[in-house]
């Protein structure tokens, strides 16, 4: 078995094996449900967490997929389990030793998209959405103090399961006149925009060229078009 491949095949049909996941990790009530039957309700998030954190080349890293696509196996119901299996039988690619190992892909889909998807509740995965996430998480970002300081400031776009060092989500630095201060005009479009629900999307709004402003909404910030800012943003959601 590929795990690489299987974890990156489970994320690319997740719509239809997500739930069987979800369930199998929690009870219909919220309570630990059929995960036991995966080294506990918590085993197989422990064994993606550990699976992210290390290194592509770490020793023991492929071990760590083993253990996490074993995991993801045993909550899908065996029929899709043996589908996984053979249609993903394959020997990894490369070697650890010579720095060749391949985490191969499914579809444009890796096994970190599992990841995302499963603990962070993240859709920004795959070879469309994927590409998105990595632009967007390019730009400023509060360091990890401030993010901390700002972890119950309403109104803010947070890039969730993209965590630094001190485990608080990214808070982009645009919304900011200061260290310290957002700007009430980026508090009141991302409300508008539904930033809570939403901050991908909203993050893209704001960083992305506008076709009816000429420039990424973001780079109109202090330079008056509060207004416009608004109306735009309100034009999106609205319509005419």
């Amino acid at each position: 078995m590929n795990p690489y491949r299987v974890l990156a095949a489970v994320a690319a049909d997740w719509g239809r094996l997500g739930p069987y996941l979800r369930m199998g990790m929690e009870g219909t009530d919220g309570t630990a449900g059929a995960g036991d039957a995966a080294g506990g309700p918590n085993g197989l998030s422990s064994a993606l967490r550990s699976l992210r954190s290390m290194e592509r080349h770490a020793p023991g890293r492929t071990e760590a997929a083993g253990e996490t696509a074993r995991f993801v196996l045993a909550l899908l119901p065996p029929a899709e389990a043996e589908r996984l299996v053979a249609t993903h039988s394959g020997r990894l690619a490369g070697t650890l030793e010579d720095g060749t190992l391949t985490e191969e892909t499914y579809a444009g889909f890796t096994a970190a998209d599992l990841a995302f998807l499963l603990l962070d509740d993240n859709p920004m995965v795959g070879p469309l959405l994927g590409p998105v996430r990595e632009r967007l998480l390019s730009y400023p970002m509060l360091d990890d103090w401030a993010a901390e300081a700002h972890g119950r400031t309403p109104g803010l776009i947070r890039l969730r399961g993209e965590s630094g060092s001190r485990g608080v989500d990214r808070i982009p630095s645009f919304q900011f006149s200061d260290a310290a201060t957002p700007w009430p005009v980026v508090v009141t479009v991302n409300g508008l925009l539904d930033a809570a629900r939403d901050p991908w999307g909203a993050a893209d709004w704001w960083l992305s060229a506008n076709g009816y402003l000429g420039v990424a909404p973001a780079e109109l910030l202090g330079n008056g078009q509060d207004g416009q800012l608004i109306g735009t943003a309100r034009y999106l959601v609205e319509g005419e």
